[in-house]
């Protein structure tokens, strides 16, 4: 019998606590319809989905309770069972956190029909749900009196949780016995741990834990629910209490005190939720007044007809029981070849084997010996406790065999020989410790020695003697070794031991063979059993028979039987005091046992027996012709063409996991499953019988009613019956034929094809009028019948100019099959000859409307109730307006499946639609007409829900790396196309109106959500919402910043935080020393105007001196984390790099105009003496100082013809008289921040080939700040230079020819500016050229007036600007430690004018990382005299050049 499964039984436990609670229809809505007061919402009420919602264990639930008309009323949701209150308005109420509420307080208004606002929805979520939360919920608005709507949840577990809902079979539940104080009392928790339950599951133990909630998942318990159920039957048999309260015979087991665990079996899932609170009542009753079962029985083979039986009498309830029944039941009779030739009542005797014996046993007597049994026969044996109320249990079954003819069971057992007087022996030698002669002297106790190593150790004084005592003066030895004894350990066995040491212990753990060994060399222990041989061998079970031994058999008390399954190589198992001949049970087929017998007596166990092989019967051929015989469903899905992905759901044992995968693509081909599960047989009995609710009765005969879906829970219920009935039932009849003459008809058909055990047929029929259907759904009945024994029938008497029905079924003794086919003829006056009519399947029915909108229809229908299961059937759709009239206006649709969807059709339209069904046979009758209208349409109108949990939508909140839950309710007809948008990019889309989706991982970019509705009709919809995405603060530094002291410096941080953050600037974070607000520090957070998350941090450091010099730390936080980040700030050297006197010097300044020459050029000086002009260009290159001031000069208008002057260059007589003072203020200024150029510049020989390795020395000025040096070469006499930039006083140039030669030149960089370039050098990929000059450079001249027309434009930006790009250049610095070098020309590099010199290559960097350059950046070199024409800069380029004064400016010949 199959078992209920563990989630139902705790479900009904806990349902006897509510017993009285009534619950509302699945969905209903409850509007209260008297007065209201003046201050309560005129017109509220609620909109609740059709049907229930169901979810699987362990998902998240979601209810959508619509409220129109609430006017600001908190609305409450309930749980139905036990009124508990869970939320109110938007506020948790339950202490269960896993219960929140979606709701959006929004009043804006929304277009369309329905709803009203956005507050309108309010969704109950349960997150992660249980068994036990299914049941109705309540969605009610707090008014007086209250409107109300119910909502069904269905929690869907392992096991398919059976519906709450009641049937028409629990009327008689008003008479369920009542639980009493002393039932509810019944713990077994001795039982059930006994029965080795699990600690975890012990609260099942007891009904008053269950009935008070054992805290406990019954799904994890479910392997010890065996145990608990037969626990708590506590051994009583409470069937007939069930039967009387009707519970089914399937479910039934648990009044046995039975459970099988829900396994992946089909079969295993059926429904008994609504039968198990009269079982437990049935149960907890019985416990009281029924006794326990007998205890200790056993059977004795007596002779070859009687057997001994005897028991002791149950301890519960021992005073009220009346009498026992003593149950004996012939299994199975041996051949007559295994006894003597005289005995031949086996043949004479065989009606008694089918015949169970019973016997009542006075109350006052525990045996009985039962005669008049069959020899060599294996019987059955239980005993029974009844009293006046019922009975117990019967007690665990014993399985015996009646002895051979002549043979008798000896029930006398001779006195074993005396053992030797070892005692007397070791005390007469001298042993005077007690212990030690208790157990080194007595050879029964020996083996004891072997549990204490302390009792050997205290006795090794008296070694020689105890053991040369046991020895008794025989050598023991060979017997010592055959059982395994190690060497050192054989002293033992002969008694020649002196002394005992360390070596002996490991003799400990031999002592009980020790011990066999003494008792067998005394004589004392009977010999091997003998002739050792086996009968009857069968698929799991044996006969073992033995001989009694040669020596002392009349000693022998009982044998004890070995055996183990050679392919598993397991130890052996023993079955302990029994007799020849004995049945060995439980044995696996087609497998080889070894079994061997040993004989007991009063001192022992003897020698064993040889050992004796053999194989079991291979059980494959019985099941194959088993099979034979059986209905092939396999084969009926064939022949209907099922689906090959369905084909596994297509037997019996089919599995519930392939079930719920395959269900979604099997829906068209289930009643082909259903079919040819059927067979054609009607199983409405066996249904009836096994619970399944009249509803579903339907499905039992193979023709299901619309509403499959509700049958699912009854579906192990369903497929038991349809294995069941294959076997028992008839099939259907088939071909069907009649032939009409006159007033006769004379009916034809054949016999079932499978399973031939129909012993009648029944012609049923009836006349047709103009009121009554020509054919019914489900109606097997008519008005007339016949029960004939042939496959034919003649009826007569037929009224003329009249129509019949017909149909025959074939039936037996266990019940009939369904019809194949039907007949519909006219008997007319006017036949004079015969006419044959074949019989047609009946027509489709249930034809109805699964779901509708406004451009279509979805239909379903069932298929023919009469036809073969292996029938093919396709159908013909029909659908017209009823306006419409004439046969071209009728549409058909040709379709396989019991199903389709009519599209494209006109909103708000009534369509006539009806069905036929074709096989081979013939086209059936039509369907049932259906009416069905289309819906008007709507424009679809949207709204957007986001919540995070636990926090209550609607929430503005989300924190990042987190999930967000995102509800987009799309309204109208017909359904819209709802589409989610995450910040502009799509994310799903579903045609549906409620559509809710998890987001993982939300990131702060997921801010703009977007809910798009459109259903074709009107304007599309679409409804926003701005959500901000909480996070840690992230913050980028500004790197290293240079200044001088005495400067003020500003150290900058960009944070991006939400919330807003605090901020603190730490000068050691690990000590937390802060840097405080105060004369010499400000601290400034400023937000930025366009990006609300974003701020920037201010250290604000007033002359700064050598103590404020270091690492400062950035330091944020929110209630989401915090974030810290360096910035550093480093004073320059200010001690003068370069002397200009003694540059004046070197560059032979003449001695009129020495003194002009200080640490500064003294322009006035120059001024006011002519004669100083012509070592004019020599005075500003030694001002210049190496360094390129061009940056400088051009942020205070000096234009771009005169720009050469600002970095030591030639220039015209006007520019040097016109700017000449602007150049030195820029050289003043500036002068001790630039880098200088590199020094002592050289080309090496590089290891590889075409390659050259340069390198030089950082420049004596500044060296200290310069991070980037920029490398100029090209082939000797090349217009196109190439370039690269580098960290490293050394580069590798490739990608050279020997044969070429080349030139190069250097400059460096830091954050403030450029050197100039370093001196020219000459190479080769073999070196340098010692003495080779580089190749002039040439240019022609500029335009003066693109010159103006560019500073200009420089002049107009640069004040408008030039703050606003000094704030972006600190923020851009590397945030790695340094700071960042800023190159316009990485960010502009246009096509050159002209094509490249291609005959002279010039080569790579290490391969790669060359920036290829439209022309030679053209720096003046010491000694050029022709003036430069540079190219106009960019506007970026101009700003950067005015305020930063750092990167490289691009020129060109």
């Amino acid at each position: 019998m199959r078992a209920l499964r563990c989630c139902v039984l705790l479900a009904v436990f806990s349902s006897i606590v509510h017993a009285q609670s009534q619950e509302p229809s699945d969905e209903t809505a409850e509007v209260s319809t008297s007065a209201q007061d003046d201050d309560e919402p005129k017109g509220a009420y609620m909109r609740a989905p059709s049907g229930g919602v169901a979810v699987r264990s362990g998902e998240d639930a979601l209810l959508t309770c619509v409220v129109m008309g609430a006017r600001g009323k908190p609305v409450l949701w309930k749980r139905a069972r036990d009124l508990q209150l869970l939320t109110a308005g938007g506020v948790r109420v339950t202490r269960d956190e896993r219960v929140r509420v979606l709701h959006d307080d929004t009043e804006e208004p929304l277009q369309g029909p329905g709803i009203a606002k956005g507050g309108d929805v309010w969704a109950l979520v349960i997150k992660s749900v249980k068994p036990s939360d299914s049941g109705l919920y309540m969605c009610e608005l707090n008014t007086e009196p209250p409107v109300r709507s119910f909502h069904r949840l269905n929690v869907i577990s392992r096991g398919l949780t059976p519906p709450e809902n009641q049937n028409s079979t629990d009327s008689y539940s008003a008479n369920t016995p009542t639980l009493s104080a002393t039932a509810i009392s019944h713990n077994y928790t001795n039982c059930c741990i006994s029965s080795n339950v699990s600690k975890g599951c012990l609260g099942f133990c007891s009904i008053q834990t269950i009935l008070e909630g054992t805290g406990q998942d019954p799904e994890a318990c479910q392997p010890d629910f065996p145990a608990i159920v037969k626990c708590m039957a506590d051994g009583r048999n409470h069937v007939p209490c069930c039967m009387q309260e009707h519970v089914p015979d399937i479910c039934q087991d648990v009044c046995r005190g039975e459970f099988t665990p829900v396994t992946d079996n089909i079969k295993t899932h059926y429904s008994c939720a609504t039968y198990m609170e009269k079982t437990l009542a049935c149960i907890v009753e019985g416990i009281e007044l029924l006794p326990s079962p007998p205890e200790d029985v056993e059977v004795d083979a007596l002779n070859e007809k009687q057997l001994n039986v005897t028991w002791n009498p149950p301890t519960q309830n021992l005073d009220s029981v009346t009498e026992y029944v003593v149950n004996i039941t012939a299994l199975r009779s041996f051949d007559a070849h295994m006894m003597d030739t005289s005995e031949s009542s086996l043949k004479n005797n065989t009606s008694k084997i089918s015949q169970p014996m019973v016997i009542k046993v006075p109350a006052n007597k525990s045996s009985l010996i039962v005669n008049d049994l069959l020899p060599f026969t294996m019987y059955e044996v239980t005993v029974t406790s009844y009293n006046i109320h019922g009975s117990s249990l019967p007690s665990y079954a014993i399985r015996t065999l009646t002895l051979t003819p002549g043979k008798m069971r000896n029930t006398k057992v001779a006195a074993a020989p005396k053992l030797p007087d070892v005692r007397g022996c070791c005390v007469s030698a001298g042993v005077n410790h007690f212990g030690c002669v208790d157990k080194l002297c007595d050879p029964t106790k020996t083996f004891e020695i072997g549990l204490q190593v302390t009792d050997l150790m205290i006795c090794a004084p008296w070694a020689g003697v105890t053991f040369g005592c046991l020895a008794n003066g025989m050598d023991h030895t060979p017997c010592c070794r055959s059982r395994g004894l190690p060497d050192p350990c054989l002293p033992l066995c002969s008694g020649n031991i002196t002394t005992l040491d360390f070596n002996h212990f490991k003799c400990l753990r031999f002592m009980s063979s020790y011990t066999n060994c003494l008792l067998q060399g005394y004589g004392v222990l009977p010999g091997p059993p003998s002739r050792l041989h086996l009968t009857n061998i069968d698929t799991d079970y044996a006969i073992v028979h033995w001989a009694p031994p040669a020596a002392l058999a009349d000693t022998v008390q009982y044998y004890n039987l070995h055996f183990k399954s050679l392919q598993a190589e397991d130890d052996y198992r023993t079955m302990e005091k029994v007799q020849s001949p004995y049945i060995l049970e439980d044995l696996e087929s087609n497998t080889d046992y070894e079994i061997y017998v040993e004989a007991v007596n009063e001192h022992g166990v003897g020698e064993a027996s040889p050992r004796l092989i053999f194989r079991t019967e291979s059980q494959v051929v019985e099941e194959i012709e088993e099979a034979a015989n059986a209905y092939n469903m396999t084969a009926c899905c064939e022949r209907v063409q099922l689906s090959g992905v369905c084909m596994p759901l297509c037997s019996y044992d089919a599995k519930m996991s392939d079930l719920r995968t395959l269900a979604p693509l099997c829906t068209q081909d289930f009643h082909k499953l259903l079919r040819c599960g059927a067979g054609g047989r009607n199983h409405e009995q066996c249904c009836a019988r096994r619970g399944v609710i009249p509803a579903c009765r339907g499905v039992c005969s193979g023709a299901p009613s619309a509403a499959l879906h509700t049958c699912v829970p009854y579906i192990g219920n369903i497929v038991q019956c349809f294995e069941e009935g294959t076997g028992l039932l008839p099939g259907p009849p088939r071909e069907l034929h009649a032939v009409v003459s006159h007033d006769k008809v004379f009916l034809d058909w054949s016999a079932p094809q499978d399973g031939a055990n129909s012993t009648s047929y029944v012609v049923h029929w009836q006349k047709i009028d103009n009121n009554t259907l020509p054919y019914a759904y489900n109606n097997l009945q008519l008005d007339n019948k016949k029960i004939v024994k042939e496959t034919m029938a003649r009826l007569e008497g037929l009224d003329v100019n009249s129509t019949y029905h017909m149909f025959v079924v074939a039936q037996n003794e266990h019940g009939s099959s369904v019809p194949s086919s039907m007949l519909l003829l006219n008997v007319t006056d006017g036949d004079t000859e015969n006419k044959e009519v074949s019989g047609i399947p009946s027509p489709p029915h249930s034809l109805s409307v699964s779901s509708h909108s406004a451009t279509w229809l979805t239909l379903s229908w069932q298929p023919p109730q009469f036809s073969l299961p292996d029938e093919k059937i396709t159908y013909t759709l029909f659908f017209k307006i009823p306006s419409q009239s004439g046969q071209q206006n009728i549409t058909k649709i040709s379709t396989t499946v019991p199903g389709h969807t009519l599209e494209k059709l006109t909103p708000n339209t009534q369509y006539v639609v009806w069905v036929k069904a074709h096989t081979v046979a013939g086209d059936s009758l039509p369907s049932e007409t259906l009416l069905a209208w289309t819906d008007p349409a709507y424009p679809a109108f949207v709204e957007v829900f986001v919540s995070q949990p636990p926090t209550v939508n609607p929430v503005n909140l989300v924190v990042e790396g987190s999930s967000m839950t995102i509800l987009c309710i799309a309204m109208g007809t017909p359904t819209p196309t709802t589409s989610l948008y995450i910040s502009g990019r799509l994310v799903r889309q579903e045609v549906t109106r409620h559509m809710v989706t998890v987001i993982h991982n939300v990131t702060r970019d997921m801010d703009q959500i977007t809910c798009y509705g459109d259903n074709g009709y009107g304007t599309p919809m679409q409804a926003s919402r701005k959500i901000n995405i909480s996070h840690v603060p992230t913050i980028q530094a500004s790197g290293i910043t240079m200044a001088a002291a005495g400067d003020s410096v500003i150290l900058e941080c960009r944070v991006e935080a939400l919330p807003k953050p605090t901020i603190a600037f730490w000068r050691d974070p690990n000590g937390r020393t802060p840097v405080i607000d105060g004369p010499n520090y400000s601290i400034q957070l400023v937000a930025d105007a366009d990006e609300q998350t974003k701020y920037t941090m201010r250290l604000i450091i007033k002359k700064i001196t050598e103590a404020d010099e270091g690492d400062y730390f950035c330091h944020a936080e929110n209630a989401f984390g915090k974030t810290l980040r360096p910035v550093s700030v480093r004073l320059r050297s200010t001690t003068p790099h370069h002397n200009v006197t003694e540059c004046c010097t070197q560059m032979n300044v003449s001695s009129s105009c020495i003194d002009a020459c200080s640490f500064h050029l003294d322009m006035d000086n120059i001024m006011d003496r002519p004669e100083c002009m012509n070592d004019f260009d020599k005075l500003m290159k030694c001002a210049a100082d190496g360094s390129d001031h061009r940056a400088c000069c051009a942020s205070w208008g000096v234009p771009r013809n005169c720009l050469e002057l600002c970095r030591g260059g030639t220039v015209s007589r006007s520019c040097a008289l016109t700017h000449a003072r602007r150049a030195l203020a820029c050289f003043r200024d500036a002068g001790a921040k630039l880098p200088g150029p590199p020094q002592n510049l050289k080309a090496h020989a590089a290891p590889t080939p075409n390659s050259v390795l340069l390198s030089w020395e950082p420049p004596r000025k500044n060296p200290q700040t310069v991070y980037l040096y920029r490398v100029f070469w090209r082939a000797y006499g090349a217009k196109v230079p190439e370039k690269l930039d580098t960290s490293e006083t050394s580069v590798v140039l490739t990608g050279l020819q020997d044969d070429v030669r080349y030139e190069c030149v250097v400059k460096a960089a830091n954050d403030v500016g450029t050197s100039t370039l370093s001196a020219p050098i000459m190479f080769t990929t073999a070196g340098e050229e010692p003495g080779a000059a580089a190749a002039p450079q040439t240019s022609g001249a500029a335009s003066a007036v693109g010159v103006a027309l560019a500073c200009i434009l420089v002049s107009a930006i640069l004040l408008a600007a030039g703050l606003y790009y000094r704030h972006r250049k600190l923020l851009k610095l590397k945030a790695q430690g340094g700071v960042a070098f800023e190159n316009p020309s990485y960010l502009r590099e246009p096509n050159p004018e002209t094509p490249g010199n291609g005959t002279l290559p010039n080569g790579a960097a290490n391969g790669n990382g060359v920036s290829n350059s439209a022309a030679w950046r053209q720096e003046i070199q010491p000694g050029t005299t022709m003036p430069q024409r540079e190219v106009d800069p960019t506007l970026y380029e101009e700003l950067k050049l005015g305020q930063d004064g750092a990167g490289f400016k691009r020129l060109k010949p």
